[in-house]
């Protein structure tokens, strides 16, 4: 009899140890998982349509001018925790109303993906017009003192287009490809364009 017990006992004492340690990992599992977006914010998009993140970069991206002769690209809503996954943005602009030789000039910015000011945040990205406005127009790769971005740029002509609006945006990552969303601003409604002046 007080060996059926022990067993009861064991088998109850394992049992128990056997649901906690259940509990605890699948605990953990849920809490590593992001989801996509929450109210809005935008946690990973490798599970995202290319329309799904069109439509965020549409309302979230916002230029602002800053001090210095500069702009800022804010990817607002897009947390940092993107960063995780793809290194680096890569943002192509076409020149509005201009073209050489049948071809539209291009502003190609790539940035490094990293944390802004506030960790959970995307860092915003600089374009340093002042400094680009002073170089020579031409077809080269700009790297700018105190810049951690590259500014390439293609099809120039003789003057430097003032209105470049926004054409693609390319998250990349060198273990899960990359993400590349279109802009047809061709097609787009005006509040929907992405318009950086210099």
């Amino acid at each position: 009899m007080s060996s059926k017990i022990k067993s009861f006992g064991i088998f109850g004492i394992c049992f128990a140890l056997g649901l906690t340690l259940f509990f605890s990992i699948s605990e953990e599992i849920m809490i590593q998982r992001d989801p996509a977006a929450i109210n809005g914010k935008v946690f990973q998009i490798s599970s995202l349509s290319n329309d799904q993140i069109k439509q965020h970069l549409v309302r979230k991206i916002r230029v602002q001018p800053t001090d210095g002769g500069q702009k800022s690209l804010r990817l607002e809503g897009f947390s940092s925790a993107v960063c995780k996954t793809y290194a680096n943005i890569e943002l192509t602009f076409v020149a509005d109303g201009v073209a050489v030789a049948g071809e539209a000039p291009e502003m190609r910015i790539t940035a490094p993906c990293e944390a802004g000011q506030d960790p959970a945040e995307m860092a915003s990205i600089l374009i340093p017009i002042d400094q680009i406005m002073a170089e020579k127009p031409r077809n080269a790769e700009f790297h700018f003192d105190g810049f951690i971005s590259r500014f390439e740029f293609k099809n120039t002509s003789d003057e430097w287009p003032r209105t470049w609006i926004l054409k693609s945006v390319s998250f990349q990552s060198q273990t899960q490809g990359s993400k590349v969303v279109q802009l047809n601003h061709q097609t787009s409604k005006l509040n929907e364009l992405v318009v950086v002046e210099f």
